[in-house]
């Protein structure tokens, strides 16, 4: 499958996604947001943060963007993750925490696609400057397909050296890998390098097909590696295509052993669904767990793009 159609596919399902979201009644939570501490980076984060790619494309404008991040601010979410590839999103967030000076009281999460240390240094800048910050909390080698990539990043002109510089420098307090593609890609950074976080799929479906349940995850726990999941809903297929709901999707993900997981949001209502989950968190059975991974197993790895 094309990257383009692809794309098309979550777009489309993403916002159904978000239509099951938004369709929540309003929540009046008394309960505070749960923290935990990211792997060894001594990090206090929310247990949901707040994804930033809804924020930089769709229907969304600045001053939505803005309420959004307020929104979630105000319910206790304060890992804000975003990327240069995620459109308006870096822009969009800079300016929403510079309103009231509320870059301080956020984890900011960004990311490079540049595995050179020239390329990786310069996008790098441009994110501080579409940021409006001086100082990124997570920054993350983004995407990650094959374990080339990793020796790329690690060697001698790699975009290692890049975070190395920006780490003297005070720009990056910590740096992590993403990507969604092959748990045993991650689980081979992870053994060449002591990267502060990994950022993985995590969902009911995930157990079915190149599980990163079942190898990567166990391993970052193994080594206290910080440890975020995304794809909760699997691209929004999974309560987009009714196949189960996202309140059980969100509870199946916040019972692994994640310090958090980042829920895209196109509306303050999606903030609110997402907050009150994890604010009220009831934990689900080891048979519950089954039968909601047996509930995915005809779909997989068909829904799964991000695999392929």
């Amino acid at each position: 499958m094309s990257e383009r159609v692809s794309r098309r596919r979550f777009l489309a399902h993403s916002a159904a996604a978000g239509v099951t979201l938004a369709g929540h009644r309003a929540f009046a939570d008394e309960r505070p947001m749960p923290m935990r501490t990211l792997g060894q980076t001594k990090l206090s984060v929310s247990l949901v943060g707040l994804g930033g790619y809804q924020l930089g494309r769709g229907n969304n404008t600045d001053a939505q963007a803005a309420k959004i991040a307020d929104r979630a601010l105000d319910l206790g979410i304060n890992y804000f993750d975003t990327a240069p590839s995620y459109g308006e999103s870096e822009r969009r967030l800079g300016l929403a925490l510079k309103r009231g000076k509320k870059r301080d009281r956020v984890i900011l999460a960004t990311k490079t696609q540049r595995f050179d240390r020239d390329g990786a240094r310069r996008e790098l800048a441009t994110s501080l400057k579409r940021l409006q910050t001086d100082r990124i909390d997570i920054w993350q080698f983004h995407a990650l397909r094959a374990r080339e990539q990793t020796e790329q990043i690690l060697g001698k002109n790699g975009a290692l050296a890049a975070a190395r510089d920006a780490l003297k420098a005070g720009h990056v307090r910590f740096v992590g890998i993403t990507g969604h593609f092959d748990p045993a890609v991650f689980v081979h950074a992870l053994k060449k390098f002591s990267f502060d976080t990994l950022l993985i799929p995590l969902n009911p479906i995930d157990p079915h097909h190149k599980s990163f349940e079942a190898s990567a995850l166990p391993f970052a726990n193994k080594k206290n590696t910080g440890v975020i999941a995304m794809k909760v809903f699997c691209s929004g297929r999974l309560p987009g295509d009714k196949i189960l709901s996202a309140e059980h999707c969100l509870r199946y993900t916040l019972g692994l052993a994640i310090d958090t997981c980042i829920v895209g949001c196109q509306s303050t209502k999606e903030v609110e669904f997402a907050a009150h989950v994890a604010r009220n968190l009831k934990p689900l059975t080891d048979k519950e767990r089954a039968d909601l991974r047996a509930k995915t197993k005809a779909h997989s790895p068909a829904l799964e793009w991000y695999k392929r």
